[in-house]
């Protein structure tokens, strides 16, 4: 019984030597860091448009867009250019009962969207923290080239942060999240894509956020990015 003990030891010992022989986990939080870091200050030069849209249940509630850019004091500014067009509510009991319901999801909504801004972009001394706490875990997509790291309680206890990254051309592929709204008993995750633009800069392009409980999925795409006047 020892002796398969041993032996089963030793698989897992081997198994883990050969994911980190793959992967350098000091360079690569520092590749990781590095991407955040410049990707965060480049972005301050380009303006772009954030289109958000709403799914209930399956159907499409609404869609919203922004103008956005950095202004001059650093601070991320967004203008409404346009919308849906509101659905419309019934009248007498059975319309307040609807418009409460309404309200109450708009909320719970808004704070959905106000809790994917706490996640993005990643903060890169969080990532260097959690590395440094010695609680990152290893995932292997491709092989010595592609690896998904995730960072336990990133934002705050329960929730988890993962990066997946080309250890190759040196570039941050997505982001998964897990985490709660409202009710810790009830998860919803997000996905994001990360996109390149042409000088390397790094952003998120579309944002997916699923609140199974609510039947309520989120999509924000980013797109149209130009350089700010002055650039």
């Amino acid at each position: 019984m020892k002796k398969k003990y041993l032996i089963i030891s030793v698989l897992i010992f081997v198994g883990i030597s050969g994911i980190f022989a793959q992967v350098d986990m000091k360079e690569t939080v520092a590749m990781i860091k590095k991407n955040l870091a410049e990707s965060k200050a480049n972005m301050k030069k380009y303006s772009w448009i954030e289109t958000t849209t709403t799914y209930l249940d399956g159907e499409q509630k609404s869609v919203k867009q922004n103008q956005c850019y950095y202004s001059v004091d650093g601070k991320l500014t967004k203008v409404e250019t346009g919308g849906s067009t509101p659905t419309k509510t019934p009248g007498g009991l059975r319309g307040k009962l609807a418009a409460n319901k309404k309200e109450e999801m708009g909320n719970y909504i808004k704070a959905a969207i106000a809790k994917i801004q706490t996640y993005l972009p990643p903060d890169a001394e969080k990532v260097q923290q959690i590395y440094a706490g010695g609680n990152v875990a290893i995932q292997i997509l491709d092989p010595g080239k592609k690896f998904k790291l995730s960072f336990p309680n990133y934002n705050e206890p329960g929730d988890l942060l993962a990066v997946s990254i080309d250890k190759i051309a040196q570039k941050i592929m997505g982001i998964d999240v897990t985490t709660s709204v409202d009710d810790p008993s009830q998860k919803v995750t997000f996905n994001i894509t990360y996109n390149n633009l042409p000088d390397g800069t790094q952003y998120a392009g579309t944002t997916t956020l699923d609140a199974q409980a609510k039947k309520l999925k989120i999509v924000i795409e980013n797109s149209g990015y130009r350089l700010a006047q002055g650039q």
